[in-house]
């Protein structure tokens, strides 16, 4: 789908509770300051930290959106259903969710494994891209003690709308992580580097549990330009007051 337009339903884009703020800003620093770096991590700006819930791609096609995922995941032609995804979020989905960034201890175990490993080993990733790392803080859907799969449900709900979470290829595949990338280290770690500091990291979140909220007013549609969801060139229209015509004219643009 080369002329797809790159929307997505979001999280925490812009302003973000105190202990969400406080938990990125602790982890930016470490990392600034982390002697193996050398100052070639560059964190994203506060506003620009985000989660996402589903991404939206699509391409206009005879007067409607062909939803992308759905084309490439699951060979189906699907057109988005602004209005139905819309009036779900506003007046259907069940708020608040809340998500545990740390405090998964490696000798317990949470009856949930995240791509076949451990949340403890999970809760922070430095993940290889092309000539750059990618630091991830990584949290779970969290409720009476337990770990849950509402994220998971979360985003296989929009599937009802012809919205296809990218990592639901298959019906049975489960994404249940809720990430945050932190900044761009500009160096292709080795591993052994990549290992020492991460594990250093979920160390450091192993003690600290953090609970935060998604509610509502925490939630948006971006338009963007690059994945690192640049304030310059995103538009982004909050959940609570959108209207499908405003969502789909995001594809005009």
């Amino acid at each position: 789908m080369n002329n797809s337009t790159n929307v997505s339903l979001v999280s925490f884009y812009g302003e973000k509770p105190n202990q969400l703020q406080g938990l990125i800003e602790k982890l930016q620093t470490h990392l600034a300051n982390h002697q193996l770096l050398q100052n070639q991590f560059i964190p994203y700006q506060m506003a620009q930290v985000h989660g996402t819930i589903i991404g939206c791609e699509g391409a206009r096609e005879n007067g409607t959106v062909i939803s992308q995922w759905f084309q490439v995941r699951r060979q189906e032609i699907r057109s988005i259903d602004f209005a139905g995804v819309i009036n779900y979020l506003q007046q259907q989905m069940k708020l608040p969710l809340t998500i545990r960034f740390g405090g998964y201890r490696r000798h317990l175990e949470y009856n949930f494994l995240s791509r076949g490993q451990h949340l403890g080993d999970r809760s922070f990733q430095l993940q290889s891209a092309e000539k750059q790392t990618i630091p991830v803080l990584i949290g779970w859907s969290w409720q009476v003690q337990a770990v849950t799969l509402a994220i998971d449900n979360l985003r296989r709900s929009f599937q009802q709308f012809n919205l296809l979470h990218k990592y639901h290829a298959t019906p049975e595949a489960v994404d249940n992580d809720f990430y945050l990338r932190l900044g761009t280290i500009n160096a292709q770690l080795t591993i052994a580097e990549a290992d020492f500091i991460a594990t250093e990291i979920r160390h450091l979140l192993e003690d600290f549990p953090t609970y935060i909220s998604i509610d509502l007013n925490d939630l948006a549609f971006v338009q963007y330009q690059d994945l690192q969801l640049s304030p310059a060139t995103t538009k982004v229209i909050p959940v609570s007051s959108i209207t499908p015509r405003q969502l789909e004219q995001l594809y005009l643009l």
